[in-house]
């Protein structure tokens, strides 16, 4: 499900079978960065989307979390995400990143952090888009099923 008022009026009804959230971390980089942030952001959008057709029904794909990468407090930011989404009854929180700073901040955020590298989509074309995010988010796919099956123990 995703963050528009049809899919949450249907999560509201649903609450109980919807478990997880998926909350994109995105850097709002306005220097030299701009690109390689833009990029990122836009990789990260898709393959979320993607994932979210794949498991319509069990997540909730949230709004982004954008963020200025040298803020200090990025990390407590993104902890409250996390605090807030678990009182609200998920119990499953998925950060998804393609800043690699963001990898060894997993303890910090009380969620799975999955960074994947980006890839520059911008000249491709839509089919080449496509396959790409698909063969991206396949592997990922296997990451969130284990992680699910890993807190049923």
């Amino acid at each position: 499900m995703n963050w528009n008022g049809k899919d949450t009026a249907l999560f509201l009804q649903q609450k109980e079978y919807i478990d997880t959230a998926i909350v994109p971390l995105i850097p709002a980089d306005f220097g030299p960065g701009m690109i390689h942030a833009a990029e990122q952001n836009e990789f990260i959008q898709l393959l979320v989307a993607f994932l979210e057709k794949q498991f319509k029904g069990r997540l909730l794909v949230t709004p982004a979390n954008a963020y200025l990468p040298d803020r200090a407090e990025k990390v407590a930011d993104a902890a409250q995400w996390a605090d807030r989404l678990k009182e609200t009854g998920f119990k499953h929180i998925f950060f998804f990143t393609s800043d690699s700073s963001w990898r060894q901040e997993e303890e910090n955020v009380s969620g799975s952090v999955i960074w994947i590298p980006s890839v520059p989509l911008g000249d491709m074309e839509d089919s080449m888009k496509y396959s790409l995010i698909e063969n991206q988010a396949k592997q990922i796919v296997n990451i969130i099923v284990q992680k699910w099956q890993a807190n049923l123990s």
